[in-house]
């Protein structure tokens, strides 16, 4: 056996080049995907939509006008000169039924392109690629800082993997998704390398990048909360919380003063959680959202619920919803509980498909759900587990609480695939650390096994190099 030593920059420049190699076949699977996807609108004969997920003759499962519903909906409104109102379509009147951040990105698009909702669709497409672009980049600069066996290649291919788990809702269905999902990137960023409670000035932004969050998505702004308060405890900056707390509370302060002047009620981001509960515990025989509980919603149905809506007016339509939940919940507290564990189970365990009867005419897909679905979870209970071993660093325990402070409100309220989505590069990274922590422990034994057989071998040379054996 020979041995050659070789210096660092061997290492760093092969490193180097497989981190870039595998961010621009990233780069090139994605936009790939997503041109591909959209090549669906040249079709002319509908039998060729058997070319296209999910390859079935005469089914075209591109929805990317779709644009947010109700959020394009608000859109359409704040252009037509009737503010934040109209979120199903008819004019139904002032709303905080959605958060303001997306209808406002919309309504500026339909201005610019002067209405022309294909364009608009362009436009929104082309920034949840660079979304998901900027969240593969995201997670391979993580791993390369965090891992000791995997490569940023590996990181690559689990991160495609699991957007192809996805593709229909990434690249032929246009909603919040990204914008959660970059919502998420940056308080990661921003926990991960910017120190965001360090000083005032630093707290400030960081309290006015909290409370845009919060407009965003409001999980998010919970998920920001929590973790700047465990950062606070960790460094003792009490004073600086609370600046970021009162700048965030500020921040939100006009959207929140203008709900209550035109509804009499504290909504400090949007109204819609009463319909939410009601909608998992009322309509849905385990808690898990299907289509049949979307085939009512006001946005989809000119039925009954709709014209509820328009008698009665937002609040009080969300005040009877609240109601119904209630009494459900009184009358069987357990059977609240059951669909609560059914959630936990959907979200982390057993993979449950929104459209179930679908689903089952794929039997491959669905089972490749459940094979995949529970990793992420999985991973993490690995990496909390191996933690006692051999610590984790700061940045793979801020994305397991990125993790578990996201998903819980939705397996409390209302959860189906979609609302985890913005997940994907937190997952990806989970999944990416528990793999490398388990090869890691495997060497380690391993090699401390060799070493008792054949002992240490010392070789001369300096501490920093590199030892290649051929």
């Amino acid at each position: 056996m020979t041995m050659l030593l070789l210096p660092p920059p061997y290492r760093s420049s092969v490193s180097r080049r497989i981190s870039i190699l595998a961010s621009a076949g990233l780069v090139a699977a994605i936009l790939a995907c997503s041109i591909y996807a959209n090549l669906s609108f040249a079709v002319r004969n509908q039998a060729d939509y058997k070319y296209f997920p999910p390859f079935r003759p005469f089914v075209d499962a591109n929805t990317n006008h779709h644009l947010g519903a109700e959020y394009f909906n608000i859109a359409k409104a704040i252009v037509g000169g009737e503010g934040f109102a109209n979120p199903f379509g008819e004019r139904t009147g002032p709303t905080a039924w959605m958060p303001p951040v997306l209808p406002t990105i919309l309504a500026g698009l339909l201005w610019a392109c002067d209405g022309n909702r294909d364009l608009v669709m362009a436009i929104f497409i082309f920034l949840q690629v660079l979304v998901l672009i900027a969240t593969g980049i995201l997670v391979l600069a993580l791993v390369g800082q965090t891992t000791n066996r995997l490569g940023t290649w590996v990181a690559a291919v689990i991160f495609l993997v699991a957007i192809l788990g996805d593709f229909h809702l990434w690249f032929q269905f246009t909603h919040d998704c990204w914008l959660v999902l970059l919502a998420l990137n940056i308080l990661i960023v921003g926990f991960c390398w910017f120190e965001p409670l360090h000083s005032k000035k630093a707290a400030a932004t960081w309290g006015l990048c909290g409370g845009l969050l919060a407009m965003v998505n409001p999980i998010v702004a919970f998920a920001w909360g929590i973790l700047s308060l465990v950062v606070t405890i960790r460094h003792r900056s009490w004073s600086r919380l609370t600046l970021a707390v009162l700048t965030a509370m500020l921040t939100l302060a006009p959207w929140t003063i203008r709900n209550y002047l035109v509804f009499g009620r504290l909504i400090p981001v949007k109204s819609n959680l009463d319909y939410e509960l009601y909608q998992s515990q009322c309509l849905l025989p385990d808690g898990l959202l299907q289509p049949r509980a979307f085939s009512v919603h006001p946005y989809v149905s000119r039925g009954r619920e709709r014209q509820e809506y328009k008698r009665v007016g937002e609040m009080a339509f969300l005040d009877q919803k609240r109601e119904l939940f209630w009494r459900s919940v009184r009358a069987d507290p357990l059977d609240f509980a059951d669909r609560v564990a059914s959630r936990i189970l959907g979200a982390t365990l057993w993979y449950t498909p929104f459209n179930r009867a679908e689903e089952a005419r794929r039997p491959w897909i669905l089972w490749w759900g459940r094979l995949t679905h529970p990793l992420p979870f999985l991973s993490l209970v690995i990496l909390a587990f191996t933690a006692i071993r051999e610590r984790l660093h700061w940045y793979q325990w801020l994305v397991m609480g990125v993790y578990v402070l996201y998903l819980l409100p939705y397996v409390v309220v209302s959860y189906y695939d979609r609302y985890t989505l913005p997940l994907l590069g937190v997952k990806a990274l989970l999944v990416v650390w528990a793999a490398d922590r388990v090869l890691s422990l495997f060497h380690t034994r391993e090699g401390e096994k060799e070493k008792q057989e054949v002992g240490f071998l010392d070789v001369d040379g300096p501490a920093d190099a590199i030892v290649v054996c051929e």
